[in-house]
């Protein structure tokens, strides 16, 4: 039997509408102890915090090591039983929700479980050292600026 000859249309292109104005409404489970982590007003705002989770810590958990340890499995969060997790409504931008869940899918785990994780570093504080992070590694600034030209 001979080699075959696989021969590629490079001129095809995947493409779709994205609709960026739209928005899903989604259910999401968060443990109890998580629940617990904010106060009665910051529990009726996480329903309004994905984009701003996302926006925080979409590169850091670009670059992080992935949460699911085996590449053919989904990682669900453990439950610790129906009486102990909190069911939420939420209203999504669609933007929102696709990188949230191209996220969970890099990182091998459901979309829940990455969004109780982005739940639980935003209460140890971790976006916070990520903000003053980026912000002290850029000049706001380029007064006095001198150039010196090697000739």
């Amino acid at each position: 039997m001979g080699m075959g000859i696989l021969l590629l249309n490079s001129d095809h292109e995947i493409s779709s509408t994205f609709q960026k104005n739209r928005s899903e409404t989604v259910t999401l489970l968060i443990p109890e102890d998580t629940w617990l982590l904010f106060s009665e007003k910051d529990v009726r705002l996480l329903t309004k915090r994905i984009p701003t989770l996302l926006k925080v810590y979409a590169k850091y958990l670009s670059s992080s090591k992935r949460l699911g340890k085996k590449a053919d499995r989904t990682l669900y969060q453990p439950s610790p039983g129906k009486l102990k997790m909190k069911r939420i409504s939420v209203r999504v931008p669609s933007a929102s929700w696709t990188l949230l869940g191209t996220l969970a899918q890099a990182h091998g785990v459901s979309k829940c479980y990455l969004f109780n994780y982005l739940l639980k570093l935003e209460a140890l504080g971790v976006g916070n050292s990520i903000l003053n992070t980026v912000r002290a590694g850029v000049p706001t600034r380029f007064t006095g600026l001198t150039v010196i030209s090697w000739t």
